[in-house]
């Protein structure tokens, strides 16, 4: 029954794989026709695309009253986006970043950490009231992405758009000979199979959780955030050996604040989150390590392999203590 589940879960996450390629490659489209004005809008639609896998199973988890599975993949995929994302791509290749992702990404990405983790526990649940403060919070984003753009050189503003251009070239289609798709049908379609997959991946989760009798929020702190995290997994890997360095750090980051603001802010909206004393304990102290160390990294400019084994070695640590303690 278990190994019916886990095929269920592999269709799944392929359906997911390719729902994402299709979405991703019909945007390049859309970035390729920005223009220096309107990075802003580019930047924003990369952090919106990679995270609509897990805001699609989260919602769809907590439709199905799993809420502590809802919250999991959503906590889980940011320790993945640390930890596992930018660790082995640091591994791979040395990661250089700009100034300005310090100061415009990185930063924010801390402070919003620290006030999403003051809202959850100051009593344990993030109410419906907290989810549409955290849905607020996202403006004060969107109004910093385009405060620093107005900052920007006409170079750096045409640097900021080829790198759109190629986080999304790079999610879209792994292999760069391939054709990519391209119109409105592909979206639309690709958005059919995501949801589609979700839905499966979902159910795949939870029926693995029952058979098994592993908490919910186990399975979504693994399983569950790896699974939709394998798109950015694998376009960050790619994005480091082909000498995007960048590349896997701007989108994590990005992809961090939509996940934090909006996955939080609407799963919260449709029903309030109860936090467990485990994930107070657990997650939220490998959620803030790994938030400073990479901040910390940052400022540094570079993020070489050292670092890299730092940020993985955590988020295995991690995943370890968590399978220990929910056994």
């Amino acid at each position: 029954m278990v190994f019916f589940e886990i095929g269920f879960i592999i269709v799944s996450v392929l359906l997911i794989l390719k729902g994402s390629e299709w979405i991703t490659d019909s945007s390049v489209e859309i970035a390729e026709k920005l223009q220096t004005s309107n990075v802003a809008i580019g930047l924003i639609l990369v952090s919106v695309l990679l995270s609509l896998p897990e805001l699609v199973i989260a919602v769809s988890a907590i439709l199905k009253g799993h809420s502590v599975l809802a919250f999991g993949v959503s906590m889980g995929s940011i320790v993945i986006n640390l930890g596992l994302i930018i660790g082995l791509s640091a591994i791979i290749r040395p990661l250089k970043v700009t100034k300005q992702m310090v100061t415009r990404d990185a930063v924010f990405m801390v402070v919003i950490t620290m006030a999403v983790i003051a809202i959850a526990l100051e009593d344990f649940t993030v109410s419906r009231v907290d989810g549409l403060v955290l849905l607020l919070l996202f403006i004060p984003y969107i109004v910093n992405v385009y405060t620093q753009e107005k900052d920007l050189t006409k170079r750096q503003k045409e640097e900021e758009k080829k790198s759109v251009t190629q986080t999304l070239t790079a999610v879209g289609k792994l292999d760069p000979t391939e054709k990519k798709v391209r119109g409105y049908q592909y979206f639309l379609l690709g958005a059919v199979m995501l949801i589609v997959g979700a839905e499966l991946f979902t159910r795949g989760l939870i029926s693995i959780a029952q058979a098994l009798s592993i908490s919910d929020l186990l399975v979504g702190l693994t399983i569950g955030a790896l699974g939709p995290s394998i798109p950015n997994l694998a376009a960050s890997v790619q994005a480091a050996r082909r000498g995007h360095e960048a590349l896997a750090v701007s989108e994590t980051i990005g992809s961090n604040i939509f996940t934090l603001l909006i996955t939080l802010g609407i799963i919260a909206m449709i029903q309030p989150i109860q936090i467990s004393v485990l994930s107070a304990l657990l997650t939220v102290p490998a959620v803030l390590i790994l938030s400073f160390l990479l901040l910390i990294f940052l400022l540094r400019g570079r993020l070489g392999k050292i670092e890299g084994v730092t940020l993985l070695g955590i988020y295995l640590l991690n995943l370890i203590i968590q399978l220990l303690f929910h056994a």
